[in-house]
Formats: structure tokens, sequence, C-alpha cells
């Protein structure tokens, strides 16, 4: 009797071993399956990040502004040179606020006809202090550099340690 019930413990024993080993073969496999498959999509998400890289350092940035974006025949108008070191004096903010105001004005000008806008004889003038909420009003006369100007509003507004500079198109 001790005999049947050793050999039934043996192969009890031995039907425990092959299905450890199968579970572990079907373990492994699985693992091999997910590693598989992420080395095929990071593969994939690598030669697209290439891809994207190469279009950019490609890319060329345009040289003017279309006057009518729909009109593919219309006229462009040239990007003014941006010499921020060359912004106006005047006003009340700080020098690199000054240079991004000056910045956007140079761009409106341009769209607007002002020829190649120029620091020198651009003229800043407080036209309303800052009220309790910090928010104040500046008229700037940018010199177009053909003799004429033109006159542009700009409301600066303090927020979170920055001055937001708008320009008040009528």
């Amino acid at each position: 009797m001790e005999n049947s019930m050793e050999s039934d413990q043996a192969k009890s024993n031995s039907n425990r071993n092959i299905i450890i080993g199968v579970v572990v073969a079907v373990v492994l496999c699985c693992c091999c399956v997910v590693t598989a498959a992420g080395g095929f999509y990071g593969y994939q998400g690598y030669v697209a990040a290439q891809s994207t890289y190469e279009q950019l350092q490609n890319f060329e940035i345009p040289t003017g502004i279309p006057s009518d974006p729909n009109d593919p025949n219309s006229p462009t108008i040239p990007i003014p040179n941006f010499d921020s070191s060359d912004a106006p004096q005047g006003g009340l903010t700080d020098d690199s606020t000054r240079i991004v105001a000056w910045s956007t004005v140079q761009i409106f000008a341009a769209i607007q006809g002002c020829a190649a806008p120029t620091a020198e004889g651009t003229i800043i003038s407080i036209t309303q202090e800052p009220d309790s909420s910090g928010v104040w009003q500046e008229e700037w006369t940018v010199n177009c550099g053909d003799g004429t100007s033109q006159l542009f509003n700009l409301t600066l507004t303090p927020e979170n340690g920055i001055v937001n500079v708008s320009i008040d198109l009528k």
C-alpha cells in the first residue's frame, strides 16, 4: 500500500513540476512578446522624432508678411530688422519690456505701411498714469524712417511679475 501512495505522490510531484515548467515558459514567452512590442513601438517613435528633427533643420523662415494671406499674388510686406539694443527711450517700462513693446510696434508699423520704423526720432509719452491695478497707457509716435510717422496707443498691464503689452487698434 505504501508503494501505491509513493507512486501517486511521485506522479503528483511529477505533474506539479510539469505544470510549474509550463507556467514559467508561458510567462517568459509573454515577457518576450511585451519586450519585442515595446522595442518596435519605441523604434517607431525614434524614427518619427528623427524625421521631425530633420524637417525642422530644413525649415525656412519667411522673409515677408503677405498683405492678403488669401491672395497668392498679393505683395509681401518686409519684416523690419529688429535691433533690440536700439529701442526708443521713455515711458514707464523697464528696458526688457520696452524692447518687447518696440518689437511689437515695429511689426504693426510695417503692416500699416511704415517703411522702416526706427527708434531714433520715436517719441514715447504717457497718456494715462498707472491706475490702482498698475495698468497704464502710452502713446508711441513712431518714426517711419522716410519723414513720416505713425501713432500707436499701447496699454501696459502688470501681471505675475511681467508687463503685458497690447496695442490698441482703432
